[in-house]
């Protein structure tokens, strides 16, 4: 379990999101067969929701986890149900079957069944697939999770556990065929704790990349950073300089950036945010941002972690989706529609108003926000058009300023002979001068003489 702390939250974030560990084994709240869900939201029938579009076009695909508010059946369909009214795209996150891809095993029915019904309740419902194996300890993210007996405290730098790791990312490219695969989750988490796994990560994403790109070429291939982390301003972590270099570790093999990033256990406020907390990040990478799992707490916890409110989380997802249009992010994932009913014991109760509507369904103040967002039409390129639009605008405005606040210059004096010749100091006008043509004539006869 992760330490009982804001650090520890932030470092096992995604244990919340898994496809069958947490929050089912790791609370302890008894044996809910995440494959019987699974098939049950397959074969639920579904009516869905017209959405009226309206508004300006957005280049994201909304989405949630599939983590329900209560652990029942009937609550994980009405998750799938309620992603696709409100969104386009569900996560789905899983340690990896180790057993099942090892050399010389086969893949077991439990797990193809899984799989397929994952598939086809995400098709009924017209919902793009975010799938996340994840092969670390969210709990611990210096090792790899869910080991079979014989292997424990090995890296991916084991030739079995390498083979397993591809093998299984090909299996749910092959028959998933997500829209996005994400081949480990925080990576820069492990980076942390244990350079040696990370390297041998590296290497096992390489090849996996391969693999998935062959079997199901349209999937996006990518990992996601922990992005307070990334940025060193985890509390209760030793700070450190932003860990930009990191981003460029899979060089061409990294389709999109993944962040997870849940700035309210960092920040008291949605406004202590820093301005340039996202945009940032097209200082340092050139690869479009996904945002894989984000939140922002709307009250505040034990130990003043999470000093929020329901207008500081409203602040936030405006400006977060703000930031993702600036930013041309092809997906935006909600860590929780709602908020978590169940996590009422450290350290998961930190979490426990991260959703966007209460554990009953209340809708907060955000969630006016996000139904707006929702209705608004998904197009890249009508978005890219808006912002050059706006750009355009922005720039015009700025040169207006600029010419009103730039004074006028005054107006140049008429020259003054009698000051800028020496010779005519003290004289009269010649024009005024009587003698001034007797003069000159004289001076004419005498020449002519």
């Amino acid at each position: 379990m992760p330490q009982d702390g804001c650090a520890g939250i932030i470092e096992g974030m995604t244990l919340t999101h898994r496809w069958s560990r947490w929050p089912w084994l790791a609370l302890v709240l008894g044996a809910l067969l995440l494959g019987a869900c699974r098939q049950e939201a397959a074969e639920s029938p579904y009516s869905p929701i017209e959405r009226e579009r309206e508004g300006d076009p957005r280049s994201y695909l909304l989405g949630f986890s599939d983590v329900p508010p209560e652990l029942t059946d009937e609550a994980y369909v009405r998750q799938f149900d309620f992603a696709a009214a409100y969104g386009e795209a569900i996560l789905l996150q899983r340690p990896p079957a180790w057993a099942d891809f090892l050399p010389g095993a086969s893949v077991s029915d439990a797990l193809r069944d899984e799989v397929l019904a994952a598939r086809e309740a995400a098709r009924a419902r017209d919902l793009a697939v975010v799938v996340a194996l994840d092969p670390f300890d969210p709990a611990n993210r210096a090792r790899l999770d869910a080991l079979p007996p014989g292997y424990e405290g090995r890296s991916l730098a084991d030739p079995d556990l390498l083979t397993a790791f591809t093998a299984e990312a090909e299996f749910i490219a092959r028959n998933m065929r997500p829209d996005f695969l994400v081949l480990g989750s925080e990576i820069n988490a492990t980076y942390e704790r244990n350079p040696e796994a990370y390297f041998a990560f590296l290497e096992a994403y390489r090849a996996a990349y391969d693999v998935v790109k062959r079997a199901s070429p349209q999937t996006q291939v990518l990992v996601t950073f922990q992005y307070e982390e990334l940025l060193g301003v985890v509390p209760e972590l030793p700070p450190h300089a932003p860990r930009w270099e990191l981003l460029d570790d899979l060089g061409l093999r990294l389709d999109l950036l993944g962040l997870t990033s849940y700035p309210s256990f960092a920040y008291p406020t949605a406004r202590k945010v820093p301005p340039e907390y996202y945009l940032q990040l097209v200082e340092h990478t050139d690869r479009p941002v996904a945002f894989v799992g984000v939140g922002f707490s709307s009250g505040a916890h034990r130990s003043g972690v999470n000093a929020s409110t329901e207008p500081e989380q409203r602040r936030f997802l405006q400006r977060l989706l703000e930031d993702a249009l600036a930013l041309q992010s092809p997906l935006l994932v909600w860590f929780a529609a709602h908020d978590l009913g169940f996590a009422d014991t450290a350290p998961y109760d930190l979490l426990s108003s991260i959703g966007l509507r209460t554990a009953d369904g209340e809708a907060k103040e955000a969630w006016s926000v996000w139904e707006e967002a929702s209705r608004r039409p998904v197009d890249a390129e009508a978005a890219a058009a808006l912002l050059a639009e706006r750009d355009q605008e922005a720039e015009a405005e700025r040169t207006a300023e600029e010419a009103a606040q730039t004074p006028t210059p005054a107006p140049t004096p008429a020259d003054d002979d009698s000051e800028d010749d020496p010779d005519s100091e003290g004289d009269p006008d010649p024009e005024g001068d009587p003698h001034s043509e007797a003069d000159d004539g004289e001076a004419g006869t005498g020449d002519g003489a």
